[in-house]
């Protein structure tokens, strides 16, 4: 049986589906399997993988049920101790598993290892979620700040405790891992271990509406199954995601209900602390620093980064930003990663090149 076995779901992947399976056989630990369960592609994804004429390759046919399902069949038949998440655009750094495998060895306690994620593409970004189980643990109680593409499960604890993604969340993954964290750490390599590509294709207007939604319906599940705090539906729109509801007049709260609103929201962060003083579900301090990042993003627009220093106190969490301070957070994060520019720049080029074609089909 191969220690690791590499899940890659495929559905119309001929594109970079050579480039990805090239990174996984590039690795400097080739003890895996490679288990494509693939949704009936009709492009040449299925002639891709037959270029690969090696016997760790395993095909499966997957239940045209979406993502979600793709990756339950495949967590169900990995053969290996470990099951390392790829997606069929993305690539792997030749060290990665090698890495993660040494890592899961020697720390028993964790049931998933994620690690950085460099974009590129139309894109600089660099997704650095936090390096230990208890910022992780925290950080998960409001966003999903992970990289689902660096990631590598703990088979026995996922098929033990039959955790599998559940098809109707648009964030599977998100909803997934909050349930995780019952029955087991989840940390970070503090490296890139992975590169995403960002070529600019957008998700549908349906799923970014489910995403907007579902997000707090997760922060509010979490919330009462950890803490036993239940929030009304207004408070529930508090933590949207995609959005900010506090300043996003499509999404969000009306104008004049934002000052009562913030108030609410310092309420229910510091019930979160003070509950959790009495549960013991979070670290306090790890705790404190996911606080004071959500408040700062909610209350005043500034990007989700996670203190540097430690937060002493309830009181520190809710210190006010002047506007200069908040601009100069939004600067820094715009220069390490300027897609912005980049996506508008090629979506107005592609918009301005079919207008150009029209006009020309017209004077025709």
């Amino acid at each position: 049986m191969p220690r690791v076995t590499v899940l890659l779901p495929t559905y119309q992947s001929e594109k970079y589906l050579h480039e990805t399976m090239k990174s996984i056989f590039s690795q400097s630990f080739q003890d895996f399997e490679v288990l494509i369960v693939d949704d009936h592609s009709t492009d040449d994804t299925l002639k891709i993988i037959q270029s690969f004429p090696d016997s760790r390759v395993r095909l499966l046919s997957g239940p045209q049920k979406g993502l979600a399902e793709a990756l339950n069949c495949g967590m169900c038949q990995a053969a290996g101790e470990y099951i390392a998440r790829i997606d069929a655009d993305d690539l792997m750094v030749p060290s990665r598993l090698e890495k993660q495998v040494a890592y899961m060895d020697s720390h028993p306690e964790v049931a998933v290892c994620g690690g950085w994620q460099q974009y590129f593409g139309l894109s600089t970004y660099l997704h650095a979620p936090p390096e230990t189980s208890e910022q992780c643990r925290a950080n998960l109680l409001f966003r999903c700040d992970l990289c689902h593409s660096t990631l590598m499960l703990r088979r026995d604890v996922f098929l033990g405790n039959s955790l599998f993604y559940d098809d109707s969340f648009a964030a599977e993954d998100f909803e997934l891992w909050t349930r995780v964290l019952d029955h087991g750490e989840i940390s970070n390599l503090p490296e890139v271990l992975g590169y995403y590509r960002e070529d600019g294709r957008s998700i549908t207007t349906a799923k970014k509406e489910q995403l907007i939604v579902q997000q707090s319906e997760i922060v509010a599940a979490t919330l009462k199954r950890n803490l036993n705090i239940e929030l009304t539906p207004a408070q529930t729109m508090y933590f949207r995601g995609w959005i900010n509801p506090f300043f996003d007049t499509q999404y969000g709260l009306p104008i004049e209900e934002r000052e009562s609103a913030w108030r609410d929201l310092r309420r229910i962060l510091a019930q979160i602390y003070e509950r959790n003083r009495e549960a013991g579900y979070y670290d306090e301090k790890a705790l404190l620093k996911a606080l004071a990042s959500e408040w700062a993003v909610l209350r005043y627009n500034a990007p989700f980064e996670l203190p540097r220093e430690e937060i002493p106190t309830l009181e520190s969490v809710f210190v006010g930003q002047k506007r200069s301070q908040v601009l100069l957070r939004k600067a820094l994060s715009f220069c390490r990663n300027y897609r912005g520019i980049r996506r508008k720049y090629w979506k107005l080029k592609s918009l301005l090149d079919r207008r150009q074609k029209n006009r020309h089909r017209g004077e025709r």
